[in-house]
């Protein structure tokens, strides 16, 4: 079996020009948030995030193309290699290089942050999905969540010890998002019902991580039609405890994979 292969490449002076010329990201840098960040560091951390993508994540490309997902006893497999790119990805701290200190980021400028982006989109977009939604989804419960849920759940997400999605799309409402049939019903102890099939769902199982935490877009039971009667829950595959310990099966199951232009989603 040949070695895998890096394909990608990317002229660096192409960001710096975008950066330090176009969006003048060094003014951006004289502001107090910015403190601990000058333009050195800036072309640093561009020549290492290229490193790493030729190194790490450009030779899965091929492979993911050639090998993709698959189903065993009702898990999807992840391509050869993939797993252990998770694992060097937050090691390197690369999805937390926009994110504010407090949740465990670098607190990069913006824009870094989306040269960084297109650097591990550009290297291995099939990877890249799998903790681009991830960090999307923590992001969201980071901001809008209960103390209790940034700590039970975008806390292990950020981190990238969880995985997340986003659970949006269902067979008979692809485009109108409003029409979604997904039910959610209340129980006594406050938490909720959900009953309902998605599909398109990027990253929504795989074997890289010990839970995948589930944004799920449902209806509680009487509320209005349309977008505006939706309400966003979080379904972790897994239950987790109040001490953040993993339990059984939350009953969320994947019924197939969808080949979707070299990004599985289930």
């Amino acid at each position: 079996m040949s070695q895998p292969i890096n394909r990608y490449k990317a002229d660096l002076r192409d960001f710096q020009f975008l950066l330090f010329e176009q969006f003048r990201v060094q003014d951006l840098l004289a502001d107090e948030r910015f403190a601990d960040w000058d333009e050195n560091q800036v072309k640093l951390v561009l020549e290492e995030a290229y490193r790493f993508v030729r190194e790490v994540l450009g030779p899965l490309n091929a492979v993911g193309d050639r090998e993709g997902c698959r189903i065993e006893n009702g898990r999807v497999m992840s391509p050869p290699g993939f797993k252990e790119a998770w694992t060097k990805l937050y090691e390197a701290g690369w999805k937390g290089i926009g994110s504010s200190v407090e949740r465990g980021g670098m607190g990069a400028p913006l824009p870094l942050q989306s040269c960084v982006e297109e650097l591990l989109c550009g290297a291995n977009n099939a990877f890249s999905m799998y903790p681009g939604l991830t960090h999307a989804a923590a992001e969201v419960i980071a901001e809008f969540g209960t103390p209790g849920q940034r700590e039970r759940y975008a806390a292990p997400m950020l981190s990238g010890e969880w995985a997340g999605t986003m659970c949006i799309t269902e067979a008979h409402a692809g485009s109108d998002v409003g029409a979604a049939s997904t039910s959610a019903k209340k129980c006594a102890d406050g938490s909720y019902r959900i009953r309902g099939t998605k599909i398109f769902i990027s990253g929504g199982d795989h074997d890289l991580t010990s839970n995948i935490v589930h944004l799920v877009l449902a209806r509680i039971e009487g509320a209005r039609s349309g977008t505006k009667g939706l309400s966003l829950f979080i379904v972790p595959r897994l239950r987790v405890g109040a001490d953040g310990q993993l339990s059984q099966n939350n009953d969320v199951e994947v019924a197939s994979i969808e080949h979707k232009m070299g990004i599985h989603g289930s």
